[in-house]
């Protein structure tokens, strides 16, 4: 069985909750606006792929597998956070490299 009691309806949220504007629409506007809208295109369907894929995991029950396994959660957990450690340090590097190339050039 799913993780979700009605179907329909966690649909017809989820559908909602990706049309919404947020930070993802904020994304694909400023993707467009700095490199065309090809490539906004492009963000866009990353962004739908994303959410489609949290979306489809939740409601096949993902959480309460989180919730029966610790272990599993203090994965996903950590992982995220070097995820986002990761994601931190590359912007910290390539902002000391603008700020390098704005001091020579």
């Amino acid at each position: 069985m799913l993780g979700t009691v009605n179907l329909p309806e966690y649909v017809a949220g989820a559908a909602v909750v990706i049309v919404l504007p947020g930070p993802n629409s904020l994304y694909v506007l400023s993707v467009a606006a700095r490199r065309g809208v090809r490539t906004g295109y492009r963000a866009a369907g990353g962004v739908f792929l994303g959410d489609s894929t949290l979306i489809t995991v939740t409601s096949l029950g993902a959480a309460s597998l989180l919730a029966r396994w610790p272990l599993a959660f203090d994965a996903v957990k950590y992982l995220g956070a070097a995820y986002l450690a990761v994601l931190g340090a590359g912007m910290l590097r390539s902002s000391v490299r603008s700020l390098r190339a704005r001091r020579v050039g």
